[in-house]
C-alpha cells in the first residue's frame, strides 16, 4: 500500500512539473512575424493556431486533478500512520502480557505431560486391568517417597521428629539416614449412583511407624498400617462421608513431602489425627458467586494419645461420641477462593469414679489468596481435653495425686503458612506452628516418677520452610528445613533442627 501511494505522489509531482514548464513556455513565446497584422483588440486566435498550446482552463483543470490526488494521498498516509500506531500498541500489549504467554506455555507443557501419562495408562490398561468383585472401576494409586534426613540435636524420632529432647546419654545427639517408610499405597473405587448420588470409596495405607514415638530409638523395620479410608456419597451440593479422616473442625494442613507419615506441624498447632467419623456437608450458593458451607458430624474421640490416661492411674469407663460442626464462607475466584471457617467440637467422657469430664474445642481456619502468587492460610484453636485431636501436648487430662481428681487439660495453639506458587511446577512454603498446654495444670498433675518426656511437655513449637519442584506431574523433588523448640515443666527450652531431601514418584 505504501509503494502504491508513493507512485501516485511521484506521478502527481511529474505532472505538476510538466504544467509549470508549459506555463513557463507560454510566458516566453517569441513575438509574431511582421506580415501578421497586429490590432490592439483583435479577435482571439483560432483553434487551428492554438491546437498545440494548453489553454489556461486546461492548466486549472490539471491543477484541480493534482490537488485531489494529493489530498487522497494525504488521507491514505494518515490512515497508514493510524494503522502503525495501532500495531505499536498491540506490540506493547503483547509485551505486557508476557507473563500470560509464559503461563500459556506452561499450561501447554502440562497438557503434554498429562497426555504422556494418559497414553502410558492406556497402554497399561491394554496389558492388564484391575477388576473388582462389584465390577465397578478400581484404580491403584500410590506415592513412593524417599527421604534423606539430617538431625542436629536429640529428638523423639529422627525419621519424623516431633519434639526436642535433652542432650544426654539416653538419646542420640545427631542423626543421619534415609527412609522409605512414608511411602503410601491406595485404592480408589467408583460405584453406582445411589439415591441420585455418586458413590465412591478411597483407602490409603503406608509403612510409617506411627507407634515409634517414644524416648528410645525406633525400630528399623517397616510397619504397614491403615492411614485413612472413606466412603462418599456426593450430590450436586451435598456430601455424606463415613470413614477414618481428619476432624471436620480442622480441614487444612501445611504443605510438605518431608512429613507425610503424620502431617506437617502435627502436635505443633495442627489438629490432624485420623478418627472414625460420619459427616454431612451442605453447600449453599449465595449472591455474587459466594457460597456458604454448613457441616456437622459425629466421631470416635479415642485416638490412643501418646501418653495414655492409664499413666495417670485412671481409665474411661465408657466411651461416648464426639460431636463436631463447621460453618465456612467462600468468595472470590472459583479456582482460588477466599475461605473463612468457624468450627466447634464437644464430648463428655465418664472416667473411673464417675468423674464426668467435658472435652471441647473452638477453632477457626482461613485461606486468603494474596497478591499473586502468594497465599496465606492457617488455623487457630482453644480447647480442653483435645489430646485425641492432636493438641494439648499429647494429653487429654491431668490428675492431682493428692486427691485423685482428674481434670481435662486446657490448651490452645495454631499454625500459619505463606505459600508462593510461582509456576505449576514450582512452590515455596514457609510455616510456623505452636501447641501449648496450661503449665500450672500439667505441674499439678505430673507423676512423681515418669519415663515418658511427653508427660512433662507443656509447649511444643515447630517452624521452617520447603521448596518443592515438580518437573513432571508424577515426579517430586523437595528440600525442607524444620526447627523444633520444646518446653517442659523443668529446665530450659530444648532445641533441635532437621533437614530433609525428598524424591517422590506418584503413580
Amino acid at each position: 500500500m505504501t509503494a502504491r501511494i508513493a507512485g501516485r505522489i511521484s506521478t502527481s509531482v511529474i505532472l505538476l512539473a510538466v504544467v509549470i514548464c508549459l506555463c513557463h513556455a507560454k510566458a516566453e513565446e517569441p513575438p509574431q512575424a511582421a506580415d501578421t497584422p497586429v490590432t490592439p483588440s483583435g479577435p482571439p486566435p483560432s483553434a487551428a493556431t492554438s491546437a498545440d498550446q494548453p489553454t489556461m482552463a486546461d492548466i486549472l483543470r490539471k491543477l484541480d486533478e493534482l490537488s485531489g490526488q494529493l489530498k487522497d494521498a494525504h488521507q491514505q498516509i494518515e490512515q497508514l500512520q493510524s494503522e502503525v500506531s495501532q500495531l505499536r500498541q498491540q506490540l506493547g500489549v503483547v509485551g505486557e502480557n508476557s507473563a500470560s504467554v509464559t503461563t500459556l506455555k506452561e499450561a501447554v507443557e502440562q497438557i503434554k505431560d498429562d497426555q504422556e501419562m494418559t497414553h502410558a495408562q492406556v497402554a497399561t490398561l491394554q496389558q492388564t486391568k484391575v477388576e473388582s468383585y462389584s465390577r465397578y472401576p478400581v484404580s491403584i494409586t500410590g506415592l513412593v517417597l524417599f527421604n534423606g534426613y539430617v538431625v542436629d540435636g536429640s529428638v523423639d524420632n529422627p525419621v519424623l521428629p516431633l519434639i526436642a529432647l535433652n542432650r544426654n546419654a539416653n538419646y542420640p545427639h545427631h542423626s543421619l539416614g534415609a527412609t522409605l517408610n512414608q511411602t503410601q499405597l491406595g485404592l480408589n473405587a467408583t460405584g453406582p449412583r445411589v439415591w441420585n448420588a455418586h458413590s465412591s470409596a478411597q483407602i490409603v495405607a503406608d509403612f510409617f511407624q506411627s507407634k515409634s514415638y517414644t524416648s528410645t530409638t525406633p525400630p528399623l523395620y517397616p510397619d504397614f498400617h491403615l492411614r485413612t479410608a472413606e466412603i462418599d456419597l456426593d450430590w450436586q451440593d451435598t456430601q455424606v462421608t463415613a470413614g477414618l479422616e481428619t476432624p471436620l473442625i480442622s480441614p487444612l494442613s501445611p504443605t510438605s513431602f518431608a512429613t507425610v507419615g503424620e502431617p506437617s506441624l502435627a502436635w505443633a498447632g495442627n489438629l490432624w489425627t485420623w478418627l472414625p467419623q460420619l459427616t454431612f456437608e451442605q453447600r449453599v450458593e449465595m449472591a455474587r458467586g459466594a457460597s456458604a458451607v454448613l457441616g456437622f458430624g459425629a466421631l470416635d474421640p479415642e485416638s490412643g494419645d501418646v501418653t495414655g490416661e492409664a499413666t495417670y492411674g485412671i481409665q474411661r469407663t465408657n466411651l461416648q461420641p464426639g460431636y463436631e460442626a463447621r460453618t465456612a464462607w467462600e468468595w472470590g475466584e472459583r479456582s482460588h477462593p477466599f475461605e473463612l471457617g468457624a468450627n466447634g467440637y464437644y464430648t463428655r467422657q465418664l472416667f473411673y469414679g464417675n468423674e464426668k469430664l467435658d472435652f471441647w474445642a473452638g477453632t477457626t481456619d482461613w485461606r486468603f489468596p494474596l497478591v499473586k502468587p502468594l497465599e496465606f492460610s492457617g488455623e487457630f484453636y482453644r480447647g480442653r481435653g483435645i489430646g485425641d485431636l492432636g493438641g494439648g501436648t499429647f494429653k487429654n487430662i491431668v490428675t492431682g495425686y493428692d486427691n485423685g481428681q482428674a481434670k481435662s487439660l486446657d490448651a490452645d495453639g495454631g499454625w500459619t503458612q505463606v505459600a508462593a506458587r510461582f509456576r505449576s511446577t514450582t512452590e515455596l512454603n514457609g510455616f510456623f506452628g505452636v501447641d501449648s498446654a496450661y503449665a500450672s495444670e500439667v505441674r499439678a498433675g505430673t507423676p512423681v516418677v515418669a519415663t515418658s518426656p511427653y508427660l512433662y511437655l507443656i509447649r511444643n513449637q515447630s517452624f521452617g520452610g520447603n521448596f518443592i519442584l515438580r518437573p513432571r506431574t508424577y515426579l517430586i523433588l523437595s528440600a525442607e528445613y524444620r526447627g523444633l523448640r520444646s518446653w517442659y515443666i523443668l529446665g530450659p527450652v530444648r532445641a533441635a533442627q532437621n533437614m530433609t531431601l525428598t524424591m517422590g514418584y506418584i503413580f
